[in-house]
This record gives structure tokens, C-alpha cells and sequence, in this order.
């Protein structure tokens, strides 16, 4: 069997679909398509009078069973397939000397390029070889155009060109990557594999078990895996490595921990890829301790790690906000001479600025610089976010700035870092500025954009600009989306706006948006600390009719206003309605509560209340403490509790 050396693997393991139509509707009319050539117009004519695709023959094969028995799992539902054409144009034969044939189908420059070239193929007597056919499949399938390869096998089929394992394992390859589910086409032509006597090696496997994988059917991917086994094709570790990927990915890391082990004693070594793709399974599941000791392992086995094993640590550390480990591992990464990329500075710049250590993410940024790695927009993005973080904003720009001097792009997220910088350090008219050199720069604004902005506004008292810019938003086409809504009608309803507050509640609700028991507690909490109590206690009522059931924070805020409003009794029957409900009162409940029947003159329920906050685990908070001193002196149950919680603290 003739193969291509080092082709392979780049056919296996293509993962981004992007299926190609070449044909169009005045070659279907006219017969133009694939070529001109004597032999192809022959073909063209014949084609018409084709009653049976390869595909539908082969399916009567399978049914009157002149297959090889295989294991069941392999057959799938055979369809017909549509095929394609594509323009020809010429090539220079100047570009071909090795007897004829091209040496670099890669330099092709389109499908039409491809097609003149798989035209001249066809044309030339005596036939050529079909590994000429297969350097230039392999090369549209570097291109990621699937469906003209298919459409391209299916005329090597009617041309009586014999395929090879090589061949068929190209057409397999494109099944998988179809944006279509044509895994049955390509179980098919496994199928087929075995009909025609040829043996699909462990590349061939591990095209299916790959696609399978990048499709997320890991449990059809396991399945293929066993039934190789079966019949007696020994996995390498390319094939390992497919499955450990695909389970590491579905989340199952202990299944691949295991495929692992029985891939050891097999005798299988496990390589670089094997190992990091455990260690970043594992990273993701917060088990870095785990990960840990499997890089111990590999490096006791004489298995190096890469830039991709360190990153994948690296990153487990800064998610769970453990820089130190992180700086000591990157420092033992440089040691053992694996050149930090990118994404690896990207990583440590990113954790040490969301801790707060932004110096450290500095000297990280000025060393990434020093070691000849260019920072990309990412690494701009983590170093501002720290600088804002720490309302820096000075700093903040001057990197900003230093960023488009070195004709690094922002982006729209380096713009909402600052916005929001500029907003948390109280700054919202250079805020707003940012939002117009967007649009200077044709960069389109995204909701968070906005949203950040109208937070910024209601924070600072303005929800009339918030407004307006919700309408600016609109007019643009960006769709609004619930917590949009919920920054603007707080900000309205903590101003006093009521009326503004439920007309842009009926917008939202025009806009097919229904509002959630989050939106809901703000409308009832701005009623309730505007003197609107009775609206407030209507809207209340009415969430059961909607079928909205209202969380703790929902009743926390009614209780308090029916006691702002001297509600005492009413207020007591809410906050006991709560666990009929299934809604249970939280440390807070009980703080608002017992300070309403403080401030109410009720010391004697604030004193039961304060014993069931108690026995349920929870505690005073600052205010209620403060309530409860003044009234120490004067009051016994009051007096006796605050003793108890004296006497727990020095026990404490």
C-alpha cells in the first residue's frame, strides 16, 4: 500500500467542519463542472444514465450480505449523496515535473485549481496512480474543503479508479468532518474497506474515533474502540490519546485515568499529549494536587513536559487564586528550559492581576517582553483589568496607550475594561467618552458595553441617561437582555422614578422578555421605600398568580417594608408564610425583623425572634447589635442575650 509519509496525521486529526459547495445552478444546466477533458465529458453523459450510486450498491451488498461479517456496530443507514461540481480553470504544466504530475498540490490556490488539476489526472493515459489522486484529496482536506473531496471520490468510483486504504481513509475523514451527521457514510465506506480486501490501519480508526469525539458521541467513540479490540487491531497511542481526549472532555477524567493504566499494560507508552491532556482534565476539575502528581510522573518517566502540560497547571493554580504555586512552577518551567508562549504568560498575567498583585503581573508583562514573546491583546486585556481593579485608571490607559502605539489592536472587551475602571473610580463622563471613540474606531459596542455604562449612570444618580442609552442601545439592533433591564429599572426605582420604572417594565414585557422574581423585588422594593406599600403588597400578592415563586430576598424586602410601614402583625404572618412556601428565612430575614420590631417598640417577639436565630445557627449582624446594646439597660430578655453572646465570644 502506497502512502504519503508525514500526511496523516494531518488528515486524522482536522476538527474545524467547513464544507465547501462548488457547484452552481448554470453548471448544472449547461454540464460545466469538473472539466472539460474528452474522458470527463463521457463521464458527465454516463452520469445521467447512472441509476445507482456507488453508495446505494453498496448498501444491496450489505443486504444481500456479501460483506465480511462485522460487528453491527459498524452499519448505519445508507443515504444517496448529492454531489458537486466545480469550475476548472488551467494549470501550467510548467509547475509539474515529476512525469507529469505535480509535485505541491498545496500550492493550489482554489477548488477550481484543484478540479483543472483532478481533470488532467483523469485525462492522462495511461491512468495514474492513485496515490497521485490522494496528494491532491490530501490537499483539499488541509483546506477543510470536505464536501469537494467527497464529490471528488465519488467520480474516482464511476472512472473505475481502484482506491487505497490511503484513499478511503481520506473519504472517511471528510464523512467526519461534515457539518452534516454523515457518520453513517463513513461507517459505510469501513465497510467497504473490508469488501474491496484492504485492512484500515490504526490512522483509519483513528479518523472515525476523532470525529466521533469532536461530535461529542464519546459513548459511540468507546464503543468503536472495544469493537477494534475485538477484532484484533491493537490500539497505538494516537489511538489512546483520541479517546483519552474525547472522555476528557465529556468530564469522565477518571475513565481516561483508567484507560491510561490499561494502556500501560498493554504496552503501550504513553506520550506527551496522553499525559497533558490528563493533567488539564484534571486542572479543570480542581483536582491540581492530582494533576501535580502526574506531572511528577511523567518526569520520572522520562516523558518531558511541554508548554501545553505547564500552561494547563499554571492555569489550575491561578483559577483557585494560588499565585505562589503558580510563580514557583512557571520559574521551574524556564529551569527545565520549556520556553514560556504566549498563552503561558497570558495565564500568570491574567491570575496574578485578578489577586490583586498587580506589580507582580507587571514584572510577569515587562519579562514576557524581554523574553522576545510579543504580548497579544489578551495579555493587554488581563494587565488593564488588574490596574482597574485597583482603580488605577492612570496606569490603566497609559497601557491602553502603550498598546495601540505598539500597533496592537483593542478590542471591544479592552474598551469595557476601562469603562468599567472609569465607572468604579467614579469617572463616567470619560466613561461615556470611551463609548464614542468606539465608535471612531468601527468597533461595534456589545451589551456588556452598555450595560457596564447604564451601571456606572444609575450608581452615580443619573437613570435618565441610563435610559437614554438602553434607547441608543436599541436603535443600533442590540437586543437588550434581562440584566439590562434590571440595572436601568434599579437605578430608576432607588431615584424615586416609579412611573419611568414600570413603563419600561411594559416595553420589556413588549419585547417578549418576561421579568424574573429578581426584576420583580426591585419594582417592590423601590414601592416599599417610596411610601407605595400598598402597591408593593398587590404586586406581592399577584407573583403567586403569575406562578412566580419569591425567593428569600423577595420576603426579606416585603417584610421589611410592611414593618418600615408599621405593619408589625402583617409582617410576622409573612416571615412565618415563608417556610409554608417552602422558602426558609436566612441570617439576614431574621436581622431585618428583629430590627423592625426594635425600631416598632415589640422587645418581647424581637426577643423570641433573637432565641430562634439563635438555635438555627445564625447571628446578629453589626446594626442589630448596636439596636440591641442601646436597649441592654433597660430591657431583661435583652440584657440576658446580649450576656449569652459576650460570654460565646471570649468562648470563641
Amino acid at each position: 500500500m502506497k502512502t504519503l509519509k508525514g500526511e496523516a496525521p494531518l488528515l486524522v486529526y482536522e476538527c474545524v467542519s467547513v464544507p465547501v459547495r462548488t457547484e452552481n445552478r448554470q453548471e448544472r444546466k449547461t454540464g460545466a463542472g469538473l472539466g472539460s477533458a474528452p474522458a470527463l465529458q463521457m463521464m458527465m453523459m454516463r452520469r445521467s444514465t447512472f441509476t445507482a450510486s456507488a453508495f446505494q450498491l453498496q448498501q444491496r451488498q450489505i443486504e444481500m450480505g456479501n460483506f465480511p461479517k462485522l460487528p453491527s456496530f459498524l452499519f448505519f443507514i445508507h443515504q444517496h449523496i448529492t454531489t458537486s461540481t466545480a469550475s476548472t480553470t488551467k494549470i501550467s504544466l510548467s509547475s509539474r515535473n515529476n512525469g507529469g504530475f505535480c509535485n505541491n498540490y498545496s500550492t493550489l490556490h482554489s477548488v477550481a485549481d484543484a478540479a483543472a488539476s483532478f481533470n488532467e489526472l483523469l485525462s492522462m493515459r495511461p491512468m495514474p496512480p492513485v496515490v497521485e489522486f490522494n496528494k491532491l484529496l490530501g490537499s483539499l482536506v488541509k483546506k477543510k474543503h470536505y464536501s469537494t473531496v467527497i464529490s471528488l471520490c465519488k467520480q474516482m468510483n464511476l472512472s473505475n479508479i481502484k482506491p487505497d486504504v490511503y484513499t478511503l481513509t481520506i473519504l472517511i475523514n471528510c464523512f467526519c468532518h461534515s457539518n452534516h451527521d454523515h457518520f453513517h457514510f463513513a461507517f459505510s465506506v469501513l465497510g467497504n474497506m473490508f469488501k474491496l480486501g484492504l485492512q484500515p490501519n490504526h490512522v483509519t480508526f483513528s479518523t472515525l474515533l476523532n470525529g466521533l469525539c469532536s461530535k461529542a458521541k464519546i459513548i459511540d467513540a468507546v464503543k468503536l474502540f472495544d469493537e477494534m479490540v475485538k477484532m484484533g487491531y491493537e490500539p497505538d497511542v494516537i489511538t489512546y490519546s483520541t479517546i483519552i481526549n474525547g472522555l476528557c472532555k465529556m468530564g469522565s477524567t477518571t475513565m481516561a485515568i483508567q484507560l491510561l493504566k490499561k494502556m500501560e499494560e498493554k504496552g503501550c507508552k504513553p506520550n506527551v499529549v496522553v499525559y497533558s491532556t490528563i493533567i488539564d482534565s484534571l486542572c479543570k476539575d480542581k483536582l491540581i494536587t492530582e494533576a501535580m502528581e502526574f506531572l511528577s510522573e511523567m518526569v520520572n518517566r522520562g516523558i518531558s513536559p511541554n508548554v501545553v502540560t505547564y500552561s494547563s497547571i499554571l492555569h489550575g493554580f491561578c483559577n483557585l487564586g494560588r499565585s505562589y504555586e503558580a510563580t514557583s512552577l512557571f520559574k521551574q518551567m524556564v529551569e527545565r528550559n520549556v520556553m514560556p508562549d504566549t498563552v503561558t504568560f497570558n495565564i500568570l498575567v491574567d491570575g496574578l492581576s485578578k489577586e490583586g498583585l498587580i506589580l507582580e503581573a507587571r514584572c510577569v508583562f515587562e519579562t514576557m517582553i524581554e523574553k522576545g514573546v510579543e504580548p497579544n491583546v489578551n495579555t493587554y486585556n488581563a494587565l488593564m483589568d488588574g490596574y482597574c481593579s485597583q482603580s488605577q485608571m492612570d496606569e490603566a490607559q497609559k497601557l491602553f496607550n502603550i498598546m495601540v502605539r505598539k500597533g496592537c489592536a483593542p478590542s471591544v472587551r479592552s474598551y469595557n475594561i476601562l469603562i468599567k475602571g472609569h465607572c468604579k473610580s467614579g469617572r463616567i463622563d470619560e466613561a461615556k467618552g470611551l463609548l464614542a471613540e468606539m465608535s471612531h474606531k468601527a468597533l461595534t459596542p456589545d451589551t456588556v458595553t452598555y450595560s457596564t455604562l447604564m451601571k456606572g449612570f444609575c450608581q452615580h444618580g443619573r437613570p435618565q441617561d441610563a435610559q437614554k442609552l438602553l434607547e441608543e442601545m436599541r436603535s443600533y439592533g442590540l437586543l437588550p437582555d434581562l440584566m439590562t433591564y434590571s440595572i436601568v429599572l434599579d437605578g430608576l426605582c432607588k431615584q424615586g422614578h416609579l412611573d419611568e420604572a414600570f413603563e419600561l417594565l411594559k416595553a420589556m414585557q413588549e419585547s417578549k422578555i418576561e421579568p424574573n422574581i429578581f426584576i420583580y423585588t426591585i419594582l417592590i422594593q423601590g414601592m416599599c421605600n417610596f411610601g407605595k406599600l400598598k402597591a408593593a403588597r398587590e404586586l406581592f400578592s399577584n407573583l403567586f398568580v403569575k406562578g412566580i415563586q419569591p425567593d428569600v430576598v423577595t420576603y426579606t424586602v416585603m417584610i421589611s417594608g410592611l414593618l418600615k410601614g408599621g405593619l408589625s402583625n402583617e409582617a410576622y404572618e409573612l416571615f412565618r408564610d415563608m417556610a409554608v412556601h417552602g422558602c426558609l428565612p436566612n441570617s439576614c430575614t431574621y436581622n431585618v425583623i428583629i430590627q423592625g420590631f426594635l425600631r416598632n417598640g415589640d422587645t418581647s417577639n424581637a426577643g423570641r425572634l433573637i432565641e430562634e436565630m439563635a438555635g438555627r445557627g445564625f447571628s446578629a449582624d453589626s446594626s442589630t447589635f448596636q439596636m440591641l446594646s442601646d436597649l441592654e439597660s433597660r430591657d431583661e430578655i435583652i440584657s440576658l442575650f446580649m450576656r449569652g453572646s459576650s460570654q460565646a465570644r471570649k468562648m470563641k
